[in-house]
């Protein structure tokens, strides 16, 4: 009985004492954020077709749940940053002619979600919450790993995307599977990670494709690699889950960056890292390097990715840079291209400049950061809209904010009288 308590209070310790109903709403909204494609891709197979009105839908219920909790803690702080960045998108509509919902939504996650975690959550509280997360995320990847015909009966992936326009109705080269055009490799790449073991499947979990659980365990990885020495055993349980959704879903990026942020932590780099400020430009001069000096076409492996992100951005004039023309344009899997035409540099750098003023609370804090600088780097350079998937984003920007310096978790104690002194600062 024992040992089953340990184990029970390590993957759900204890949560702080936060006001029931703003917990609770937090958590669902949360949870809701991770599984929300599976939920509605498990109705359109088993119920009623959804369509993008439907995704959209269900999208602004989650954040406004979000502003509902966040209005009763709002700080001039935040008011201020989403009012400049609804004022300055504003002015982009009217440079543009038209009014882009998509730059809107993707500016909202990090704003909102960041928010949650600042206001409402903490170290302990996200601990608890990612380890269910990360549960739930492989029971239902095993699930899909052994009983892929089971989980297909529920989950119809191909349909539901074909639904949404984002998929021809016969583009699917895999005959006979219902899974995400990108669950299975193609017979002529195969599988990077354990091919002869899992053959060319790529599990999506909840996620319902495996480059969102391949970005999904870089943040597990990234949160375990934050943790202090002392905390070796939840270090371990969050780096081992990592490795294991990367596995499965053979994300060769996941791989990389793991191994990348891994390295991170045994060598020293500082403090406060604040010399990764700067890792965007070199990601950049990095492809404008592979696209002059590297003669290539694009190929569905790394350098091929590199190759045709960098000469895009070598194609971008001066009002593509700027947001001022091209936001409509679809880039693929240039990130950084999308990024710049969608939102504008202008936009770009004062975010960038923003999340590096946050004042973290300790050690744990300024890694992450790091750790999230790199995440975010390394994957536009091989991927356009990852970044911003509410599946993934949500809860990337809800320990960001967890991790932000907060009065409300290092207030002192007060000494009774006639007693000993306790400790000025209560420590996580």
């Amino acid at each position: 009985m024992h040992s089953l308590s340990t184990i029970r209070n390590f993957i759900f310790p204890r949560p702080v004492d936060l006001p029931v109903s703003d917990k609770s709403v937090v958590f669902w909204i949360l949870t809701c954020a991770l599984t929300y494609q599976a939920v509605l891709c498990a109705l359109h197979t088993n119920v009623h077709a959804i369509s993008m009105v439907g995704v959209g839908l269900t999208e602004g219920v989650i954040y406004l749940a979000c502003l509902v909790v966040l209005i009763k803690h709002m700080r001039l702080e935040f008011l201020a940053v989403a009012g400049l960045v609804g004022a300055y998108l504003f002015l982009m509509a009217i440079f543009r002619n038209q009014l882009d919902p998509k730059g809107f939504r993707d500016v909202m996650i990090p704003i909102l979600f960041y928010g949650l975690g600042r206001q409402i959550g903490s170290v302990k509280y996200a601990d608890r919450l990612l380890k269910m997360m990360v549960l739930v995320v492989l029971f239902f990847a095993f699930f899909e790993l052994f009983f892929v015909d089971g989980f297909s009966r529920i989950f119809n992936i191909f349909s539901y995307y074909v639904s949404q326009g984002g998929l021809a109705p016969g583009s699917n080269w895999a005959k006979g599977s219902v899974l995400g055009l990108n669950g299975m490799r193609p017979e002529g790449i195969g599988r990077t990670i354990l091919p002869a073991l899992i053959g060319n499947h790529r599990v999506s979990s909840v996620f319902l494709e495996p480059v969102s659980l391949g970005n999904f365990a870089v943040i597990v990885g990234a949160w375990g690699l934050s943790k202090r020495r002392d905390e070796i055993a939840e270090m371990l349980f969050f780096v081992v889950s990592a490795f294991t959704m990367i596995a499965l879903s053979d994300s060769r990026y996941g791989m990389i960056t793991v191994a990348a942020l891994m390295l991170m932590r045994c060598i020293p780099f500082g403090n406060k890292y604040i010399w990764m400020m700067i890792l965007p430009v070199l990601c950049v001069c990095t492809l404008l390097g592979t696209a002059l000096f590297v003669n290539g076409i694009y190929s569905d492996n790394v350098l091929g990715r590199l190759y045709v992100s960098g000469k895009m951005l070598c194609n971008l004039d001066v009002g593509m840079i700027f947001g001022t023309e091209g936001y409509d344009i679809n880039f693929g899997d240039m990130g950084y291209p999308s990024l710049l035409t969608r939102l504008g540099l202008v936009l770009c750098l004062f975010l960038w400049i923003a999340f590096w003023m946050l004042s973290m609370k300790d050690e744990r804090g300024n890694r992450f950061r790091a750790s999230v600088t790199l995440y975010m780097s390394l994957i536009l350079c091989v991927s356009g809209t990852s970044l911003f998937a509410l599946k993934t984003a949500g809860i990337l920007w809800f320990l960001v904010g967890c991790l932000v310096d907060n009065q409300k978790e290092v207030m002192p104690h007060l000494p009774e009288k006639n007693s000993t002194l306790t400790p000025a600062l209560t420590r996580i």
